[in-house]
């Protein structure tokens, strides 16, 4: 006797207009390593999309902030880990399709608008 699927759905469409292409996520994704943002903000037709945007501007943020741990010279660590921290919170919120704000400064800074 063969195994019979009991559910026997097909395949799941997602029919959410909002939810990013794949180059999208791809690009959001890759915002958060760090000088890859670039890819996202040059990037044709990606550039123009505001998931994409949101999550390059986080990218930029966090790469200038890792740039100024690197410079300072005992709290850098702890500052690095928690760059850190939020590029992986970045990604994961990117993966799941969803914008992402920088805790506690990510409203204050908007360099892409």
């Amino acid at each position: 006797m063969e195994n019979e699927n009991i559910n026997n759905q097909g395949p799941v469409i997602d029919n959410n207009p909002s939810a990013p292409s794949g180059n999208a996520k791809i690009f959001a994704i890759l915002s958060y390593i760090g000088i890859l943002w670039l890819l996202g903000l040059l990037i044709e037709p990606e550039k123009n999309d505001p998931y994409v945007k949101n999550h390059v501007n986080n990218g930029i943020i966090l790469c200038i902030a890792g740039v100024i741990c690197a410079i300072i010279p005992f709290l850098g660590w702890l500052c690095s880990i928690v760059v850190l921290v939020f590029a992986i919170m970045g990604i994961v919120n990117a993966a799941q399709d969803k914008m992402y704000t920088i805790p506690l400064i990510g409203d204050k800074i908007q360099i892409i608008k």
